[in-house]
């Protein structure tokens, strides 16, 4: 399998963002499943959460490197 880069403005990836509750949360025209239905949701500790916000930086730098 191949996967392939492709780079979408944030404003894309937000249009058509529906939270439909139990039914699930979908965005990007329906093509991203951002909670699927049925899919349990996470609670992050604030110590946690916090983690995954500064770890968004190195993430982004590592792709614009490639």
């Amino acid at each position: 399998m191949n996967i392939d880069l492709h780079k979408i403005p944030v404003r894309e990836v937000i249009a058509g963002y529906k939270d439909s509750a139990e039914e699930g949360v979908v965005a990007y025209g329906g093509k991203l499943d951002i909670r699927p239905k049925y899919q349990r949701e996470f609670v992050y500790t604030g110590k946690q959460r916090d983690a995954v916000f500064r770890k968004l930086p190195d993430v982004t730098q590592a792709r614009q490197s490639h």
